[in-house]
């Protein structure tokens, strides 16, 4: 008897399920048209079932396109993140950069400083003038670029200062050489120019040229001419032009 019954329960429950899963479509008398998974009322007509299947949505291609989606915005993300790195480590190495370029200007200055003072200290103990000294001063404001350019080392410095002062030549000469010592431009001397007396015969000046109202005479001395035979040396002399040019200053 329990078996009976238990079959019966089973085959119920596969009539429920079917009529469960069936859409019935009824038609009431005034036109209205309703639904439902169970049989329609008396008061109204039915039609065969209605399969709803075909109103199921297929959201297969909503999720791909939301994977899409998805794999784009952590591309773009990616994206990102590198490019943002990138520009960190750029201005991270523009940073290094920068710091190595004044570390190294500070080295420049700090030796250039030192070279000047070296320079200096060898100058000063040298017995020359005043304005023989501030030239070489000025000189030595080149030591720190010569030494650098041409790799001149302290004791090559030292050995070439020590060569100069030990000989014998004048110390003007001698400071110059020192201040070149340690990579100082060092300008040309100017040549010393000696005037000598130009030699001219024995007597009274002689008038040899004129050009509008100055005139120079054998002895290269210059005068203004004046009204009549009136002369006025180039000293502020009144003079006289005489006989064959000749010029008497009394």
């Amino acid at each position: 008897m329990n078996r009976y019954l238990r079959i019966t329960a089973y085959l119920l429950c596969l009539v429920g399920t079917a009529t469960q899963a069936q859409t019935i479509k009824c038609t009431a008398a005034d036109g209205k048209i309703t639904y439902s998974n169970v049989a329609c009322p008396d008061s109204t007509q039915s039609v065969k079932p209605v399969d709803t299947s075909a109103n199921t949505l297929d959201g297969s291609a909503l999720r791909d396109q939301a994977q899409r989606d998805k794999a784009s915005a952590t591309h773009v993300e990616t994206t990102q993140r590198e490019h943002a790195a990138a520009e960190a480590n750029s201005r991270q190495q523009a940073q290094a950069q920068a710091a190595a370029a004044a570390q190294q200007q500070a080295q420049k200055a700090q030796s250039d400083e030192a070279a000047y003072a070296n320079c200096m200290r060898d100058v000063e103990r040298q017995s020359v003038t005043e304005d023989i000294r501030a030239e070489m001063y000025v000189a030595c404001r080149t030591a720190g670029a010569s030494q650098r350019q041409n790799g001149m080392s302290e004791s090559a410095i030292r050995d070439c200062v020590r060569s100069v002062e030990r000989t014998g030549a004048f110390p003007r000469d001698k400071v110059r050489q020192v201040a070149m010592c340690h990579g100082a431009n060092v300008l040309p001397e100017q040549p010393i120019v000696v005037l000598r007396p130009s030699v001219r015969p024995m007597g009274p000046p002689r008038i040899t040229t004129c050009s509008g109202n100055q005139c120079s005479d054998d002895a290269g001395q210059r005068y203004f001419k004046q009204q009549g035979t009136g002369l006025v040396r180039e000293d502020g002399k009144a003079c006289q032009l005489g006989a064959g040019n000749t010029v008497r200053c009394p």
